[in-house]
C-alpha cells in the first residue's frame, strides 16, 4: 500500500506479508524522500492496529539478569501503557514481545493477540485507549532520541512487526508464534536438527597458601 504526500513529495509504503501456515501477518514500512531537500525522520512505527473496545489486558515480559521474562499483566481501560527499551538492545529488561487479551481469556480459550518486533535495538510498544473507548497499539523503533537524515532519493525501512491472533487462548497464540519462529526465522544447518549439548570442560583452580614453602592446594 502506497501513501503519497503530493505537497512535500514524500512517500510511505506499507508492506504486509501473510504466513498462512502459522496464521501470522507481518507489517513493515518504508519511507521515501522524493523531495529536493533532506528530511529529518523523527519517528516511524512498524505497525499500528486499532480495536473498537477498551477491554484488554496488556501483557509484557520484563526483568533483569537471571530474572528474565517476568510476566506483567496490566488492564487497559484509559491512558497509555508503554513497553520499551532504551539500552541500545532489546534487552532482558523489556522484551519486544507483547500480548493483548480479553478479560475472560484463559490459557486455552478466548481471544489472544500476539505482537513481536523483529529488532534487537531500542524498541517501543504502546497501547492507548482514546476518549471514545478505542484501543490503539503501535510497535516500532523507540522514537526517544531517534533522528535519521534522509537525503533526496533515499529511503528508510522499519523492522518487521509480527502479528497473530488465536481464539484458543494464550496457548493457541503462543503456538502460532513458536511455529512462525521455527519455520521462518530460524535458519542454517540446525534449523531442523536436534542441537548437541556442549559439555563444560573441567576447570582446575590452584590456591596458594600464605606459606610459600608449602605446596599449593588443588581444588577441582
Amino acid at each position: 500500500m502506497t501513501l503519497r504526500d503530493k505537497q512535500y513529495d514524500l512517500v510511505l509504503e506499507l508492506y504486509y506479508a501473510v504466513f498462512e501456515d502459522c496464521d501470522v501477518i507481518t507489517r513493515s514500512t518504508r519511507f521515501i524522500n522524493e523531495s529536493k531537500n533532506a528530511i529529518r525522520l523523527m519517528r516511524l512505527m512498524s505497525m499500528q492496529l486499532d480495536f473498537d473496545t477498551p477491554d484488554f489486558t496488556m501483557t509484557t515480559f520484563n526483568g533483569s539478569w537471571t530474572r528474565e521474562m517476568k510476566r506483567n499483566d496490566i488492564k487497559i481501560r484509559a491512558g497509555k501503557h508503554v513497553n520499551a527499551s532504551y539500552t541500545g538492545t532489546s534487552s532482558n529488561r523489556a522484551n519486544p514481545f507483547v500480548m493483548l487479551s480479553r478479560e475472560d481469556t484463559t490459557e486455552d480459550a478466548g481471544d489472544s493477540f500476539g505482537f513481536n518486533l523483529i529488532y534487537s535495538g531500542n524498541h517501543y510498544e504502546a497501547a492507548e485507549v482514546s476518549g471514545f473507548g478505542k484501543t490503539r497499539l503501535v510497535s516500532g523503533i523507540n522514537p526517544q532520541s531517534f533522528c535519521f537524515v534522509i537525503g533526496t532519493g533515499e529511503d528508510f525501512e522499519s523492522p518487521e512487526a509480527v502479528m497473530t491472533y488465536s481464539a484458543q487462548g494464550l496457548n493457541g497464540m503462543s503456538g502460532q508464534m513458536h511455529q512462525f519462529v521455527r519455520e521462518h526465522i530460524v535458519r542454517g544447518e540446525w534449523k531442523k536438527k536436534e542441537r548437541p549439548v556442549l559439555r563444560k570442560p573441567d576447570i582446575v583452580f590452584i590456591i596458594k597458601r600464605r606459606d610459600i614453602t608449602s605446596k599449593p592446594s588443588v581444588i577441582w
